[in-house]
């Protein structure tokens, strides 16, 4: 070991990630949660350069957002990187949710990192419409107009998330605040979480019996998380320079024409159906979500012998599914 090293070692502590972990762990299914940092982090920093961009108010920050993709030297690529990346951490995320269900990670001795990682899940959901918001085109202004329907059905518990909570300053702009401070500084601190309980807890075992006993070192994994998080970022990056992000003109107010982004279109096809759906089925989904491992007590965790928690998982992707594509292809029956 070279002097410098040394010196490293022991003032940073960097020693401390000497420390084993299973072999499997080295497997693009139990690193989907790190490939989902990757986008986190490439979101972090393309939103820090956006922001030098943006003008949060209703009459400048669509023309701010044209502006950037129009006149700022590689601006496009940028805002491109940015959907991208939302886009992938999406998918990350919600595999890496379905892996742990799978493998029921969920259970005893993790069940708060489950409650963590629903925690996450939400502030995510919370990042990805606000940043819909904000584009404010005809998209995220019937966004925020639905959200603002929800708002008003809690009366005065509503208010804080209406204009009427501070007159003379514009939602946009706390809407704006939120994106790219409390949201991601909440964020930030449940991951930190999250992992402490992953390092305190360790790396779950296979379900099924298989593990061979063998062990890497943290050093081996996250040279591995840094490959696969090599291959996120430039699967981001040509999405970026190929495909351009949705971005619409300055909203017509009243007028409902267009769909939410895949991940809430789901939504759009309940709300067809019933329009409290807005309000019913994301608390019921949070239910549904911190109840698993006060639910499933069971010590057992073969998929193959339980068949109960299969049907859920397989029932709940199915449907999500189908009202992703019917909310997709059908049309509008009523108004905010």
């Amino acid at each position: 070991m070279s002097g410098l090293q040394k010196i490293l070692k022991e003032r940073l502590g960097i020693h401390l990630l000497d420390y084993e972990v299973p072999d499997h762990s080295n497997s693009i299914k139990y690193s989907l949660g790190g490939m989902t940092m990757t986008s986190f982090g490439v979101l972090v920093i393309s939103g820090i350069l956006l922001a030098q961009f943006f003008n949060p108010t209703p009459e400048r920050a669509n023309s701010s957002v044209h502006f950037l993709m129009d006149q700022v030297y590689m601006g496009w690529f940028l805002r491109g990187i940015h959907f991208w990346a939302g886009e992938i951490l999406t998918v990350t995320l919600v595999l890496h949710m379905i892996r742990v269900f799978y493998t029921a990670s969920y259970k005893k001795p993790r069940e708060v990192n489950w409650l963590i990682g629903v925690g996450l899940f939400g502030l995510m959901i919370n990042l990805m419409f606000t940043g819909t918001v904000l584009k404010w085109d005809q998209e995220g202004y019937e966004a925020l107009d639905h959200f603002l329907w929800v708002a008003g059905k809690f009366g005065i518990l509503g208010v804080p998330l209406t204009e009427n909570f501070s007159p003379g300053i514009p939602l946009l702009s706390r809407i704006y605040m939120a994106h790219i401070s409390l949201l991601p500084i909440l964020t930030i601190m449940l991951l930190g979480l999250h992992l402490f309980y992953i390092k305190y807890h360790k790396l779950s075992a296979k379900p099924d019996g298989t593990d061979t006993g063998k062990s890497i070192t943290f050093a081996q994994h996250t040279a591995y998380l840094r490959r696969a998080g090599a291959g996120v970022f430039t699967f981001i990056c040509l999405l970026a320079l190929t495909i351009s992000p949705p971005l619409g003109n300055v909203p017509i107010m009243g007028l409902e024409v267009t769909k939410p982004p895949w991940q809430f279109v789901w939504i759009y096809a309940l709300e067809n159906i019933w329009v409290p759906s807005l309000i019913v089925a994301p608390f019921l989904i949070g239910f549904c979500l911190v109840s698993v491992p006060f639910i499933d007590r069971s010590p057992e965790t073969d998929p193959k012998k339980r068949p109960i928690a299969m049907l859920v998982l397989w029932s709940t992707i199915i449907l999500f599914a189908a009202l992703i594509l019917w909310g997709k292809f059908t049309t509008m029956t009523h108004s905010m």
